[in-house]
Order: structure tokens, then sequence, then C-alpha cells
């Protein structure tokens, strides 16, 4: 039994309900090379009872930063109830399988987008215009048939293992904000208060 986890769950299922925006994603901290912080958006595809599942592209700088130093942060922020989690943890590669298994839940455009990082462009680099862009990956979609669309070896499933969960209920109750720090230590969690 992992109770929060189970609360981050339902946490996100609540969120969806309300339509919350950011029901479905993540943002995933790591610090480039020179040591900056460097934050962004992903979809996250899993939460476990051990770790999140994230999928993204070995083009990407994150992916670099992440074989650099794999310790990382995960923010989950559900406006529409208050709440974050500020989740810390290791990457670790998942096997190719894992974006085998879930390709066919991907949209439509991330599939061409990950032919187009492996033909045009790598993931960050730079286009001469946006309309340069869209074209190119006009190009792209027009000559692939979704059929035809399949998993790119550069397609990556990553693991965030969880080491720390840190709660924070933002509801405005006329009471200190609620924040707990959840620690995974030998195979489970212990809890602690924080003063918010």
């Amino acid at each position: 039994m992992t109770p929060i986890i189970d609360e981050i769950r339902a946490h996100r299922i609540e969120a969806f309900e309300s339509k919350d925006n950011n029901a479905p994603v993540c943002f995933l901290a790591t610090n480039d090379a020179q040591g900056q912080p460097q934050v962004r958006t992903l979809v996250l595809r899993e939460i476990n009872d051990t770790d999140l599942t994230l999928f993204i592209n070995a083009s990407s700088p994150k992916w670099e930063q992440l074989q650099s130093n794999p310790q990382c942060q995960v923010l989950l922020w559900y406006a529409t109830l208050n709440i974050q989690y500020r989740i810390t943890g290791k990457a670790e590669l998942l096997p190719t399988s894992a974006i085998t298994d879930n390709w066919h839940k991907r949209p439509h455009r991330a599939k061409v987008l990950d032919y187009f990082y492996d033909t045009v462009a790598p993931q960050s680099s730079t286009m001469a215009s946006r309309d340069a862009l869209l074209q190119r990956f006009d190009e792209i979609n027009r000559k692939l048939s979704p059929e035809e669309l399949q998993p790119s070896p550069a397609a990556l499933g990553i693991r965030i293992l969880l080491e720390q969960i840190e709660r924070l209920d933002l509801t405005e109750d006329g009471l200190p904000h609620l924040r707990q720090r959840f620690d995974f230590i030998n195979g489970g969690w212990s809890e602690t208060t924080l003063v918010p």
C-alpha cells in the first residue's frame, strides 16, 4: 500500500475530471552542462508505485542532461485543486518495449515529430522560421500514412525512480497551508510535516 502515490493518482483523476489543463502533464527540471536549471513541460505517461514514466527523444537536450546527471525533479501542479507535488528522483532508461507498447497511444502529431527529428532537425535545433518548420512538417505528414508511422529508434521511455515527494496543499481555509515531505526509505514512505 502506498498512500502518497494513491493520493497523487486520485488527485490527477480529479484534475482530469475538473478539466485542469495540467492534468495530463508534468514539469521536468534538469541541469545543463553549465549547471543551469532547465524546466520543460512533458506529458506524464504513468504514475507507478515507485516511479513516473515519461517519453522523450534522444535528440533532445534533456536526454543529454539526464545522461550526465540523472537526478531531476518533476512538478505536478493542479490549479483546480490548489495542490502541488514536487517529486525528486533519478532518471533511468526503460526498455525499448515501453515505447513499442505505448506507441498507439501517442497523438499523430507526436509520431510525425519523431520522424521530423530523425530526418529534418533534432529537437531544440533552430529553423529559419515557423513557416519553414510547418512546411517541412507538412511534407513529412503528407508522405507518411498513419500505418507507416512506427516507433523511431530515437524515441525513448524513461522512468523517474521516486526518492522524495513534497506535497503542498494551498486550499484557502483560514489555516496555514498543508506542506508534507515523503521520503522513500527501505521500500516505504516516511512522512514529515514541514512549515509552509
